[in-house]
């Protein structure tokens, strides 16, 4: 997994071979990197908040949390990127979506982490920057190897996946949230 840190297209050839098990792999450990990380920042500037069933059901909120929109995230992404080239499946938009995923979680981890340190908070906001940077990269990226589109399509499917996301996220939170 760490290995996509330093090797981000050795990884995402990898992921060509259908490897359901490692991607699942790859999903639960980024979502225990991500939950252990942002239980790092709500310790260090909420500590007063935190308490035993806030931290307990905070954790299993965002673990399961977390695979569940990444799952079906990795659905609509497959659907928009399969409608535009008729190529991949289920497989290359979860694969695309887990393999993004993993550096912004562990980058999260570490940047948590770091908010303990004195003056550590700068750090991990590079850190963070540094993750997410790496995340979109490999997302556009795997997004043309698994698909075998172009920058284009693979732009296009995320603009097409993402809008419509958004717009019913929006719509459901101004519906049901208020």
């Amino acid at each position: 997994m760490f290995q996509l840190l330093y090797d981000p297209l050795g990884e995402i050839k990898k992921a060509r071979h259908q490897q359901f098990g490692k991607i699942l792999l790859y999903l639960v450990t980024a979502s225990l990197f991500y939950t252990v990380g942002l239980l790092f920042f709500a310790w260090r500037y909420f500590p007063e908040r935190l308490t035993p069933p806030m931290i307990a059901n905070g954790i299993l909120l965002a673990l399961f949390g977390i695979m569940t929109v990444v799952l079906l995230a990795s659905f609509f992404f497959a659907l928009a990127f399969h409608v535009l080239d008729g190529k991949g499946g289920y497989y290359e938009g979860l694969a695309m979506t887990v393999l993004a995923l993993v550096p912004e979680a562990v980058f999260t981890f570490f940047a948590g982490a770091l908010t303990f340190a004195p003056m550590g908070i700068y750090v991990g906001l590079a850190l963070l920057a540094y993750g997410w940077v790496l995340a979109f990269a490999i997302f556009f990226r795997a997004g043309k190897e698994l698909f075998e589109l172009d920058y284009a399509g693979v732009f296009a499917g995320f603009v097409a996946t993402l809008v419509p996301l958004v717009f019913v996220g929006v719509l459901g939170w101004l519906l049901y949230g208020l």
